[in-house]
């Protein structure tokens, strides 16, 4: 069965995921961009209507849909998680040595090495593994998958957010940043994953879902949605993009007129 995301919890990812990326606030107080310059030049887009304001917004790019296709597609956390957790408790657990020596006779005659070993990427400043949970001191407790780490999620974001339900904008940011900063109590920093390590992973998430141009939820068929943001930057490169000699020769002689 396809992963859910809880459906209270919708509204909620939808509102923090505009407060951590304001697409909506952003392209309506920005000239829009001069599509006869993108190469290929575009007619017209879709989230701007001729003398309309802008529709493009973060929610426009189906956060928690996306999320859920991440959670369903994250099989390598999936697997990679228990066997991290394995040889971190037992460093030697999958030691192999062609002579039959055990994992701690062949530490033992090996000069400098210590009798116990231990398991050195997963240390409390690494980043190797994506995502992690804590023990009650904050130090890394285990190796997850991301479903495991969301999922550890949802009930004190939902507390949280019923504690201090936003209702404008300013209330969305105030409460991104409570969360930034460990201020809810019904979150408590000795749970699972810290609310300001929810936020790091979802702020990444966020980005990717919009602008990764791999958003398998966007609702819209057209390819040109994929890529609005980069449009609205007025960047060209794009996945997939190819120029003729015609266009490229077309681009250098604007760029001799202009200068």
């Amino acid at each position: 069965m396809p992963y859910q995301i809880p459906q209270n919890v919708y509204p909620v990812l939808a509102g923090l995921g505009e407060a951590i990326f304001s697409i909506g606030a952003w392209v309506n107080q920005k000239p829009a961009p001069k599509l006869d310059q993108l190469i290929p030049s575009v007619g017209a887009v879709p989230w701007r209507s001729a003398g309309g304001a802008a529709t493009l917004s973060t929610t426009t790019f189906e956060v928690a849909e996306f999320l859920e296709f991440l959670v369903a597609n994250d099989r390598e956390n999936v697997l990679l998680a228990p066997r991290w957790n394995a040889v971190r408790a037992d460093p030697g657990k999958f030691f192999k040595n062609r002579e039959g020596k055990s994992f701690a006779q062949w530490r033992a005659g090996r000069q400098g090495l210590l009798a116990q070993a231990k398991f050195g990427v997963f240390e409390p400043e690494s980043t190797n593994f994506a995502f992690v949970t804590q023990a009650q001191d904050g130090s890394p407790d285990n190796a997850v998958s991301r479903m495991d780490f969301y999922d550890a999620c949802w009930k004190p974001l939902t507390d949280a957010y019923q504690s201090a339900p936003p209702h404008d904008p300013a209330g969305w940011l105030a409460f991104r940043d409570k969360l930034r900063t460990d201020q809810f109590t019904v979150w408590p920093t000795a749970h699972a994953v810290r609310s300001s390590a929810f936020v790091r992973q979802f702020t990444l998430d966020v980005l990717t879902a919009c602008l990764g141009q791999r958003n398998p939820a966007l609702p819209h068929p057209e390819p040109i949605w994929q890529r609005a943001v980069l449009i609205e930057i007025g960047e060209n490169r794009h996945r997939g993009n190819a120029y003729t000699v015609q266009e490229a020769e077309k681009a250098v002689a604007t760029f001799k007129n202009a200068i």
